[in-house]
């Protein structure tokens, strides 16, 4: 088989745009509100959070796209 496009072998790179995960940090902190800060819920939610702001931190609060986003299972 021959292949007219050898982009379509490379995946591609995932990219989240800042101003989503600046949205997601502020719902995560009105969920937290909701659930209570110290319930497992809550420390879940806690967590996703620090992990929202260290991708802003990590690409500079002025970016428009933050990537290359990697999740591990």
């Amino acid at each position: 088989m021959i292949l007219s496009n050898p982009a379509v072998l490379l995946p591609e790179i995932p990219e989240v745009d800042a101003n989503e995960v600046r949205w997601a940090v502020e719902y995560l902190t009105l969920m937290i509100a909701r659930v209570g800060a110290d319930s497992a819920v809550g420390m879940i939610l806690r967590q996703a959070r620090r992990e929202l702001q260290s991708l802003l931190a990590e690409n500079g609060a002025e970016t428009a796209v933050i990537g290359p986003l990697r999740i591990a299972a």
